[in-house]
């Protein structure tokens, strides 16, 4: 396979067929069928099927469960969370390392300046992990915003590069994001506030701080967040009208999470989401992105053990981390929610640099805006 320079397409094992040439309807879906005579086609389109059924399957199912069997999912609610910490959430970052000189970004050539990325990876999540200890409630809301930007700005890259959508506004990307993002944060602190405000508390409690009675969002603020909330999707609805190419698959994968969200209580919703549809997208994402470099095929076993080999030293070296953190916090964790806030205080000391890269990765492969004069 002969490798181009810029932004990587798989190239045609075959002989492409000439533009010029007509191709019957039979024709072309015979072509839509085969990859390798796709040559334009991203390798991470190829994974479609899989970025679509595993998420959604997960989604519906946990919302029938929900509406059957509440109670007994009452008493698994944080089961989710704590199996992503080795079933796709945790590891979903873990190859933040390679990123650079996969893509080959120029200033990751030089061994020093790799190692410069490292430390400044490093440093930005000790920092944030220390905002935990020194005020938890700023910590967490930082955390919900921060998550609120990066899970809305994976989906939209997703609704990009699998679905087709474009920028037909300058404040199509904007809305998209803020829409996707607000859906699973925005929804989850308006329905369920008190769980957030236990989240809150049990973060002070693992670091050793104080306290702080009352509501993490007042009535007045909880207000202005719907009013926002509101405008932001009716935008999004507009928008997706004219600018997915998919618009009824894209709009309804907001109102199946939307359902979600309203319904069912945070842990479960937010651990299920985390684990099965952003973390599962975004490893997705790298999936395709090592075959276009590694290998043939995106969907070939021996790229996935060597993708989950490359992935096994920093989820390794994560656990070590929430292992030295639960030692140190032990003495004040006495239940399981004190415990899951532990765990994702260390999430968010990891999004803020996890973050950052991939915002880099979606602006060095952002499509150019499609705006209609």
């Amino acid at each position: 396979m002969r490798q181009s320079t810029g932004k990587r397409r798989w190239a045609p094992s075959t002989r492409p067929v000439p533009a010029a040439s007509p191709v019957s309807a039979a024709g072309q879906s015979s072509l839509n069928q085969s990859r390798t005579d796709r040559p334009n086609i991203s390798s991470e389109a190829l994974l479609r099927p899989a970025l679509l059924l595993v998420p959604w399957s997960g989604v519906s199912l946990l919302l029938l469960g929900w509406l059957l069997f509440p109670a007994a999912l009452t008493q698994v609610m944080f089961v989710p969370l704590l199996l992503s910490v080795v079933l796709f959430g945790l590891p979903h970052g873990a190859l933040d390392h390679l990123v650079p000189r996969l893509l080959h970004w120029r200033w990751a050539g030089p061994k020093r300046n790799l190692a410069l990325y490292l430390l400044l990876y490093a440093g930005l999540a000790f920092a944030l992990l220390l905002s935990w200890h020194l005020a938890p409630p700023l910590a967490l809301w930082g955390f919900l915003v921060a998550s609120l930007l990066h899970w809305g700005q994976g989906d939209l890259h997703f609704l990009e590069a699998v679905l087709g959508r474009t920028r037909r506004y300058w404040w199509s990307a904007p809305v998209a994001v803020l829409a996707r993002g607000s859906l699973p944060i925005v929804v989850s602190l308006l329905a369920f506030p008190d769980w957030f405000t236990r989240l809150s508390q049990g973060a002070s409690r693992a670091f050793g701080t104080q306290v702080l009675p009352g509501e993490l969002l007042s009535g007045p603020g909880a207000a202005a967040l719907l009013t926002a909330l509101v405008a932001v999707l009716l935008l999004y609805v507009f928008d997706t009208a004219q600018a997915s190419a998919q618009p009824m698959t894209e709009l309804g994968e907001a109102a199946l999470l939307l359902a979600l969200f309203v319904t069912v209580p945070p842990p479960l919703a937010l651990g299920l989401y985390f684990t099965l549809w952003h973390a599962w997208r975004h490893l997705g994402r790298l999936l395709a992105l090592s075959a276009e470099h590694l290998a043939p095929a995106p969907t070939q076993p021996r790229l996935s053990w060597r993708f989950v080999a490359l992935a096994l030293p920093i989820t390794g070296l994560a656990l070590l981390l929430l292992a030295g953190l639960y030692l140190w916090a032990a003495p004040r964790v006495h239940d399981t929610e004190t415990l899951v806030a532990l765990y994702l205080a260390l999430i968010a000391a990891l999004t803020g640099p996890h973050a950052l890269l991939v915002a880099a990765m979606d602006f060095r492969g952002a499509p150019s805006r499609n705006a209609v004069s």
